[in-house]
């Protein structure tokens, strides 16, 4: 998926050193009792409910950059409510899973963004400051507006069958 990433008009302010700019985010998310926690990960800040979404925020396409700031996939007038709703949540046997969130309408598998209500220990894992901003960004040199591509793993995926009124899939290293 190609993706840009977004520094000049994502941030609150431009004076805000890139370290410590807080990104926009989609509105309304509702943080669902079922996301499951994770309080064996006892580094960073303390666990709490959080949201997060795809395509990430700092992204030129996610939904929470607005139009009038050059956005390729602006959230509709639902505020983000038209992608893909899911939960992070555990299971009977334990086993986690991004399970659909009901209380939005059903998936169509055609959105074009997806946010997920899910563990802020798990939220603040990969994008942190270190891994995005001093790893990623400091490493690859990212200026304004540099394309760069994500591989969701779609190969992982090859049986997923969205046509099924219950989707199972199991990821399965190609």
């Amino acid at each position: 998926m190609p993706v840009a990433y977004c520094r000049s008009t994502c941030p609150s302010t431009s004076s805000t050193p890139p370290s410590t700019r807080r990104r926009p985010r989609m509105s309304g998310c509702l943080k669902h009792p079922w996301t499951a926690p994770h309080p064996e990960i006892t580094e960073g800040a303390a666990e709490a409910v959080s949201c997060d979404e795809f395509p990430f925020s700092s992204t030129y396409q996610s939904p929470g950059v607005p139009a009038a700031n050059d956005a390729q996939n602006p959230a509709g007038p639902n505020g983000g409510g038209e992608c893909i709703q899911t939960v992070a949540a555990k299971t009977d046997d334990g086993s986690e899973h991004l399970l659909d969130d009901t209380r939005y309408d059903a998936p169509t598998f055609k959105e074009n963004c997806g946010r997920s209500s899910m563990s802020l220990k798990v939220n603040s894992g990969s994008m942190n400051l270190d891994n995005f901003y001093e790893g990623f960004l400091k490493k690859f040199r990212m200026i304004d507006k540099d394309g760069y591509t994500l591989d969701p793993g779609n190969a992982w995926f090859k049986g997923c069958d969205t046509t099924k009124a219950d989707l199972v899939c199991t990821m399965a290293k190609p």
